[in-house]
């Protein structure tokens, strides 16, 4: 097979930059019928790759190189042409999405440098023979299969949220999370639960409202606590019900939490919250304070 050559805008020395956003955990996650999905959660901290042709090579995570050799060899491409400089806002091992958003990043640029037209789904089937992965590049709000990489169901565009992020402390490896023994029995535990869950968060996202997918997010944290406990969990929850917020959610194989509040709040109550969280979780770290976006891709 003939490799394809660089295109025209990528030889000449223009960059190509891809931006794909990270998560707070996820909305909603669980197995339904035998599906696992989770529902995303993106917000607006990004990882970004980027192709210039400036004699420089940079070495990329290992991940994302593996992803980007899948990609290159599905598409009859020579890998060695790319220079890929790869950028990011996201922490590791949290719960973030880092690697799934790094992975898409490489390969939506990489496709752009050759001139080849690739979908959301593609890059996703991609990632997923990588590790489990996040949804996050697909646009908006997604119902998504992180074990194979399936779109499952496009919700919507969300509502703005503010997220207080707080990280419960240590790291997660996905691929060891998702190869627990007990995993299925568990997930098959809190199907009611992710059930109730995923009907508020789709009635949020496509209504807009704020309440609903707070509520949803809420009930699929406290349903996820057999499979990963977060020991302040309750007590954050009732933290963010005293501060106004409209729910709670979390990484539910990570180690973060999120206090979702209307975009709509006062500084003062975010600041009262982080302070209250601080005094009642000691060993909780406040990171930052991060919105909740439409996923998808974002060129430059």
């Amino acid at each position: 097979m003939e490799l394809l050559r660089l295109s025209e805008k990528t030889e000449n020395h223009v960059p190509v930059t891809v931006k794909v956003p990270g998560s707070c955990g996820e909305l909603v996650q669980g197995v339904i019928d035998g599906e696992p999905f989770l529902i995303t959660c993106p917000i607006n901290m990004f990882s970004t790759a980027i192709i210039i042709d400036n004699g420089v090579k940079n070495v990329l995570k290992s991940k994302a190189s593996k992803a980007l050799k899948i990609f290159c060899t599905e598409f009859g491409l020579d890998a060695e042409l790319l220079n890929v400089k790869l950028q990011t806002q996201l922490i590791k091992s949290k719960g973030m999405s880092s690697s799934s958003a790094d992975i898409a990043a490489v390969c939506k640029a990489a496709a752009i440098a050759f001139g080849i037209d690739i979908t959301a789904e593609k890059i996703a089937q991609i990632a997923a023979r990588v590790e489990p992965t996040d949804g996050v590049f697909c646009d908006g709000i997604v119902k998504f299969n992180h074990i194979t990489g399936e779109v499952l169901q496009y919700l919507g565009t969300p509502p703005p949220l503010k997220i207080l992020v707080f990280d419960c402390g240590g790291s997660v490896d996905t691929i060891v999370f998702n190869q627990r023994g007990e995993l299925p029995y568990l997930n098959e535990k809190k199907e009611e639960q992710v059930k109730q869950a995923l009907e508020l968060v789709e009635y949020g996202v496509k209504h807009k409202n704020a309440a609903a997918i707070g509520k949803g997010a809420t009930i699929s944290a406290l349903a996820n606590q057999d499979i990963l406990c977060k020991e302040d969990l309750e007590v954050i929850i009732d933290i963010a019900e005293k501060c106004n917020a409209v729910g709670v959610n979390i990484a539910h194989s990570g180690t973060l939490i999120g206090v979702l509040f209307s975009i709509t709040v006062s500084e003062n109550k975010l600041l009262e919250c982080v302070h209250a969280v601080h005094e009642m979780c000691p060993y909780m770290r406040y990171l930052f304070t991060a919105e909740l976006i439409a996923g998808g891709f974002f060129t430059v």
